[in-house]
């Protein structure tokens, strides 16, 4: 009885000595993070709004966590690309993302056969970083100086008025589609490369209008290259408090926003997601941060892991009913 207790003992003591090295790294893994630089995957392109806003969140975070956060933009197939890459990464924490609008809530309903990841379950939200406005604007040839006038050209000679966007399936897309189906227009519609590429393609006259994210657009605004007529959300932007929204400029219920936050691979330890909710919410909260992220047309709005997943939640199901509203399917 005694030599089978020695036995067993030994036995147990062979087993642990085994595992318990592995588990003993993953703690240390977990408790030393982040020991080395963190990628951090952008699904835009360099130049938009949705880059410079990365860069500066980006800057802060690698200030909280000690360690460098290197963007690596993967623009491409209306955001799915980038998106796609942050689902497949190794869920160490040393891959993080920009989770947005495109590409958890937009792409999955307007490209339903091509998507290769789960939006609601393929991710683990960390926390939402911004949220932003797009801008319906003009070329200033283009005689009309409100929405309702903008509406009735675009009803006599909508071939006439191009619609300029970031790309089929982005952000702009959207929000140019859904206002050109509320008003009863179909629209000439032009897509792009990125939010720069659009805005610039109005601000030439190659195309004559665009809703696009409201950072891209302000330089052009303020040198007289472009004439805003509306903003997307249900409030006004502080960047152009006497701009009317949408809703106010004769189109009731209008609303259409941008927002983007970080997300880590489905598997992430709940330790590292910890870790960077922390970091994040104290690089959001730092009064340079914050300002920087104003003068680019957006808001700093860290959050909880939680509430960051109701969100997704809540946008993937709203922006489902707008899709199926304006009947935009890309499949």
């Amino acid at each position: 009885m005694f030599n089978r207790a020695i036995k067993a003992a030994c036995a147990l003591a062979l087993v642990c000595s085994a595992v318990s090295p592995a588990w003993v790294l993953a703690a240390e893994a977990v408790s030393s993070y982040p020991s080395r630089p963190i990628r951090y995957i952008l699904p835009n392109a360099p130049g938009s709004s949705a880059d410079v806003i990365a860069r500066i969140v980006t800057r802060a975070l690698g200030d909280a966590l000690g360690q460098q956060v290197i963007v690596d933009s993967r623009p491409g197939a209306g955001g799915m690309l980038g998106v796609d890459m942050i689902a497949k990464a190794t869920p160490d924490g040393y891959t993080i993302g920009r989770g947005n609008s495109p590409g958890l809530a937009i792409a999955p309903h307007v490209y339903r056969k091509k998507l290769l990841y789960d939006p609601i379950n393929d991710f683990i939200p960390v926390s939402l970083t911004d949220k932003g406005q797009s801008l319906l604007a003009v070329h200033p040839s283009v005689p009309a100086t409100s929405v309702r006038e903008l509406i009735d050209l675009l009803k006599a000679k909508p071939e006439k008025l191009a619609m300029a966007s970031p790309g089929v399936g982005s952000a702009g897309h959207l929000s140019g589609m859904l206002f050109a189906t509320m008003v009863g227009v179909r629209p000439l519609h032009v897509p792009y490369k990125s939010a720069g590429h659009s805005v610039m393609s109005v601000v030439a006259n190659e195309s004559q209008w665009t809703f696009t994210p409201i950072g891209a657009t302000l330089p052009h605004v303020h040198a007289g290259r472009l004439r805003p007529l509306a903003v997307s959300d249900v409030k006004r932007s502080s960047q152009l408090p006497d701009i009317p929204t949408a809703a106010e400029a004769g189109v009731p219920g209008y609303q259409s926003t941008g927002w983007g936050g970080i997300v880590l691979p489905r598997g992430a330890p709940s330790a590292i997601v910890a870790k960077l909710n922390k970091a994040i919410v104290t690089a959001l909260n730092r009064p340079d941060v914050r300002q920087q992220i104003m003068a680019n047309g957006s808001e700093a709005a860290p959050s909880t892991p939680e509430e960051f997943k109701r969100f997704i939640q809540e946008e993937y199901d709203r922006i489902g009913k707008l899709v199926s509203v304006a009947k935009l399917t890309l499949d």
